[in-house]
């Protein structure tokens, strides 16, 4: 068996499970996303054992560096993360919005970035590089497609980077007009707005904010983000949604808007519990407390962005076309909370 540590020339891989054709060719092709000022550190694994580490800071040929603390660092958060992960399944599973195929954490001054490239195989990518987190974002999702379709598996659109025909293959659907009788989504108003949104009980109302209510409802779209709850302590929240929007009745065959209601909510408490997890398994390899956290399903997206004073918000959109522009959407609606 060859030496399970090598080169590439932007840094070092190495394979703790041993070296074999496939992982050496899986190597090679992760090794295009290496760059010390980009991805810096990369790590495939099959469940929690990492098959592929990659590092660019490593000089090639340096051994040593290779196994550096840094490297194990990132090795160990990775499968820390995992573990964090699969306990949201099953919330997913009732959710009926398919697997959790992208997961973003956001630091101030860094990113981690985990896909999913096939049952039980993830990649884990994490950068310094914020300015760049779309772009590096959007590479590290044409990589692992193209790793998908080498073997068969149809490509996903992680985080709305590639259009809504992209699993697929089909014209979009602009080229299809729905019946004449479908209610077509808007960005201004929906069809009746008294019946549309719908504002969830305000719990502690003295802690909610005059006009919050407003706030949240102009956050809203049909074409972006479907539900929204800002929380000034786990048990203080106020929420809004467009649930019963008759353009978004096609995501309801499964569960109900209140169902969808009440799951959201019960996440939503659980959230900042969770994030407090990845803190303690990133802190080794990013600093500062994770602020945002983006749960990238198979139909749509969860959001969890902190807050200063123990408050957060909880996003959601349907719409896996859509899952960037509601990122950006909760980001706003946060600033205009905190009047950042």
């Amino acid at each position: 068996m060859s030496d399970p540590s090598g080169a590439t020339a932007t840094g070092s891989v190495r394979y703790p499970d041993g070296e074999t054709p496939q992982m050496a060719e899986l190597g090679l092709k992760l090794s295009q996303l290496l760059h010390s000022e980009g991805l810096a550190h990369l790590v495939l694994y099959d469940r929690d054992i990492p098959k592929v580490v990659l590092d660019a800071d490593a000089p090639p040929g340096a051994e040593k560096t290779a196994f550096s603390p840094q490297s194990r660092a990132h090795e160990r958060a990775g499968r820390q993360l995992y573990y964090i992960l699969e306990e949201l399944a099953p919330d997913f599973a009732e959710l009926r919005t398919g697997a959790l195929i992208r997961t973003v954490l956001r630091v101030p001054e860094g990113a981690v970035l985990y896909y999913l490239v096939e049952p039980g195989f993830h990649l884990y990518g994490a950068t310094a590089a914020l300015n760049r987190l779309n772009e590096l974002d959007t590479r590290m999702a044409e990589c692992v497609n193209r790793l998908r379709t080498d073997v068969r598996y149809s490509p996903l659109n992680y985080g709305a980077w590639f259009g809504d025909d992209v699993w697929t293959g089909k014209p979009a659907a602009e080229d299809f007009p729905p019946p004449a009788d479908t209610p077509r989504a808007s960005t201004t108003e929906p069809a009746d707005p008294s019946g549309a949104y719908v504002f969830g009980d305000v719990t502690d109302a003295a802690r909610i904010p005059a006009g919050t209510e407003e706030i949240l409802r102009a956050a809203l779209d049909v074409d972006g983000l479907h539900y929204v709850a800002y929380y000034t302590d786990p048990a203080s929240l106020c929420t809004a949604d467009l649930f019963n929007h008759p353009v978004l009745g096609r995501y309801f065959m499964a569960r109900s808007p209140d169902q969808r209601r009440d799951k959201y909510g019960r996440m939503g408490r659980l959230l900042p519990g969770i994030t407090r997890r990845m803190n303690m398994s990133l802190r080794t390899v990013l600093r500062g407390e994770v602020l945002q956290v983006v749960l990238d399903v198979e139909q749509g997206a969860v959001y969890f962005h902190t807050l200063p004073g123990g408050r957060f918000l909880v996003g959601v959109t349907l719409d896996q076309a859509r899952v960037t522009e509601a990122d950006h959407r909760v980001v706003r609606l946060g600033r205009e909370l905190t009047g950042d």
